[in-house]
């Protein structure tokens, strides 16, 4: 039987990690513009229950639903949550029993869930490195408010003190201020993650990385989030307290699913 961490993890890959595909759906070369409609559900047993999602992609939108598909083209099942985990982390080779069309299953696998490595692949060219840092922030934006809905306690009862509040997230590239957007908006235990810049109201903590290079040192850790705001790589306005402790968060996050 799985443990919660792994429970936690592999919840967290399914809410936060795939819906990022969309954005290699729409710029990333090689996925762009590719024909692939198809429902795939995705998962593993654990203790007699399956732990799914299922992705439908239908004209190059993506949409992911928690749980099991009425009909689906390919069904994935891992023997073990732990076995899932390892392959979508990149430390396990285990591969899914594969019921359905074994030619959309290798499609997927070789490109769709392949493309998800970008978050972890060490990039080489400036696409690559955008695409870095657009999908892990996108991930990370998910994956803190479904860490919040999942129920973590220390998480929740950071989320329960905060009045209506956004923590946004904003990359600088060259003229453009925000080449890469997102934002995390608390209020009151609720918890929703958006892309772009949040209109309504300005940000409680704004995270400012001056540069897609150095936000890359901070996602990739080659810079602690002190060391990298006094080399200028990132800035953060507002209350320095809560942009420390949703630092902490995204760091105990970000371990879990790389």
């Amino acid at each position: 039987m799985a443990t919660h961490e792994d429970i936690i993890a592999a919840k967290l890959f399914m809410n936060a990690a795939f819906p990022v595909l969309q954005v290699l759906m729409d710029e990333d070369p090689k996925l762009k513009g590719k024909k692939f409609d198809h429902t795939i559900q995705f998962g593993a047993k654990n203790d007699g229950e399956l732990l799914c999602c299922h992705m439908i992609f239908k004209d190059g939108h993506l949409d992911v639903v928690q749980g099991p598909a009425e009909k689906a083209d390919v069904i994935m099942t891992f023997g073990t949550v732990e076995k899932m985990n390892a392959l979508l982390k990149g430390t396990g080779m285990s591969l899914p029993a594969i019921r359905g069309n074994i030619f959309v299953a290798l499609d997927f696998l070789l490109h769709y869930l392949m493309g998800l490595k970008v978050m972890t692949n060490e990039p080489k060219t400036e696409l690559e490195k955008y695409l870095k840092v657009k999908c892990s922030l996108y991930m990370i934006c998910r994956a803190m408010s479904t860490y919040n809905k999942l129920g973590d306690p220390d998480f929740h009862e950071f989320c329960l003190r905060q009045p209506d509040r956004i923590y946004q997230f904003r990359v600088e590239d060259g003229n453009d201020p925000a080449k890469v957007a997102c934002y995390l908006r608390v209020c009151q235990g609720k918890s929703k993650s958006g892309h772009g810049i949040y209109e309504k109201r300005s940000p409680f903590v704004l995270f400012r990385f001056t540069s897609i290079d150095g936000a890359l040192k901070v996602l990739n850790k080659e810079e602690e989030f002190v060391a990298a705001a006094e080399k200028g790589f990132v800035e953060t306005v507002g209350s320095p307290e809560y942009a420390c402790y949703l630092n902490d968060y995204m760091s105990i996050i970000q371990a879990m699913v790389t």
